[in-house]
């Protein structure tokens, strides 16, 4: 069940949804001149960040930096807390720049000040984040 809430395609701007829940959580994987993006939409909770966690290392492979967009994230606990800092764990050991968008306002953007993520590591928009993750030496 958690896998068919979080699924992902290669090709820049195709996603797969199980139903039109804006409930459920999709994940859209593209490159950007030189990132990697995972665009996430809906809710990322402890009923499906768990099971992205065991994918993470297949998201950074081979990636010189990978930006996480959550924008469209529409709910954001603990787990996705979990899931961020998992994925800025990976960047690391793979040596890939991380970057996470998230809105100024939106929750995403509220949990992650309150837990003590922001910038650099948080960027206001894509563009912002795309510049950091190539800007990164």
């Amino acid at each position: 069940m958690q896998e068919d809430r979080a699924r992902d395609r290669e090709a820049p701007g195709r996603r797969e949804r199980p139903d039109d829940d804006p409930a459920e959580l999709t994940l859209d994987v593209a490159g950007d001149r030189g990132a990697r993006v995972l665009r996430m939409r809906g809710e990322l909770d402890m009923a499906v960040a768990p099971g992205l966690l065991p994918r993470v290392p297949d998201l950074v492979a081979g990636a010189p930096g990978v930006v996480l967009d959550l924008s469209a994230v529409t709910f954001f606990d603990s787990a996705g807390v979990r899931l961020v800092d998992r994925l800025a764990r990976e960047c690391g050991r793979a040596g890939a720049r991380f970057a996470v968008v998230a809105t100024p306002g939106t929750t995403p953007a509220r949990v992650l000040d309150i837990v003590g993520f922001g910038p650099p590591l948080v960027a206001a928009n894509l563009a912002a984040g795309l510049e950091a993750v190539r800007d990164q030496a």
